[in-house]
């Protein structure tokens, strides 16, 4: 059976996985790639048997530099989601910081959302950068990975196989928000989602579901496709159909957006409705009602991804297995969420 599981290499490949698991190659590589695009029993039967069959993608390697650093221009780039959003910001902050200590510069490039602009931008200033750090890349694994094969690449809140990430593992902080609204007597949630190409927000979303799964939380999603504050605000027709007595935004802008859009149309936070975000970002603090929200290092995490980018440039790294290198998170209660017996009729 081991034999008809692997290649003539030994090496087991995303066709071995999908035969085992009774699915399409397709559905695999879907599964690795962006969590919570396929159902949850079927990514976690592809999850156990790559495991039981020892699936892994072989590490990128990426082209050489001389061990003191006389091939390199001495310039990071750093890519960004959507830099108006804080998070993005502190993460290049601290990044910047962790260069100037390490004698590099950092470009900085706003990929607006777009993989398209993101590639493009890349592809413009190849020539000048030694490295690259991807933090929550919309472009697709096989870009991700061609392009490490140029660049040494370290993603952050991105999981791609065969390259090195930093990633903030939300899943105790989602685990406490929904037994801190569980503790308050909320049995619904709905979850303002991600956009598609996100991985964290299928990240977020299965843990959502197992979390709520496990204690008997009823859990309806909203697609939001801008994680913005106006892209929370508009969530909230769709929400109005059918409520719920607590909302999860995919980050603290979708959340402080619907946060409005329930005060536009008189329902009180959080009397009436209960609001968490994820990220706890610098505002999430001076809304009123205070965001209840799931904190992240993010000071922590653009500094690892310098340092690990930078000894693989400079060919001091210790570890070559790419072993995803992972952060804590924890929720911050605030003021916007309460207790589900003083909500009124509107969510019941």
């Amino acid at each position: 059976m081991d034999g008809e599981r692997k290649t003539s290499s030994g090496k087991v490949t995303i066709r071995d996985v999908a035969r085992a698991a009774g699915v399409n190659p397709s559905t695999v590589s879907r599964a690795f790639a962006r969590p919570g695009r396929v159902n949850v029993d079927t990514a976690k039967r592809i999850f156990a048997v790559a495991d039981e069959l020892g699936y892994r993608s072989e590490t990128v390697h990426s082209y050489p530099v001389s061990g003191d650093g006389r091939h390199l221009n001495g310039l990071i780039a750093f890519v960004v989601a959507d830099l108006a959003n804080p998070i993005y910001a502190e993460l290049v902050k601290s990044a910047q910081h962790q260069c100037l200590r390490k004698g590099f510069g950092l470009l900085v490039i706003d990929s607006e959302e777009s993989g398209a602009l993101e590639q493009n931008a890349l592809r413009q200033t190849n020539v000048h950068i030694d490295g690259i750090i991807l933090a929550s890349s919309r472009l697709s694994d096989s870009a991700v990975r061609k392009m490490a094969e140029t660049k040494p690449v370290v993603t952050i809140n991105r999981s791609v196989r065969g390259v090195q990430s930093v990633i903030a593992d939300t899943h105790e902080g989602i685990a406490q928000a929904v037994r801190h609204l569980d503790e308050l007597g909320h049995a619904s949630i709905t979850y303002l989602s991600g956009p598609a190409a996100s991985w964290q927000d299928g990240v977020r979303w299965r843990a959502l579901t197992a979390a709520c799964e496990a204690r008997h939380i009823r859990l309806r999603r909203i697609m939001c496709p801008n994680p913005t504050f106006s892209g929370g605000y508009r969530c909230y027709d769709t929400y109005a159909k059918n409520p719920t007595t607590a909302v999860i935004g995919y980050n603290d802008l979708e959340a402080i957006g619907f946060i409005a859009a329930l005060k536009a149309h008189q329902v009180a936070v959080p009397q009436q409705v209960s609001v968490i975000g994820i990220d706890d970002t610098p505002i999430s603090a001076l809304t009123t009602p205070a965001l209840t929200t799931i904190r992240m290092p993010r000071r922590q995490m653009g500094e690892a991804a310098v340092q690990e980018l930078i000894s693989r440039l400079l060919h001091t790294a210790h570890d070559h297995t790419m072993v995803p290198i992972r952060f804590e998170t924890t929720l911050v209660n605030r003021t916007s969420t309460a207790e589900a017996d003083r909500l009124t009729a509107y969510a019941s």
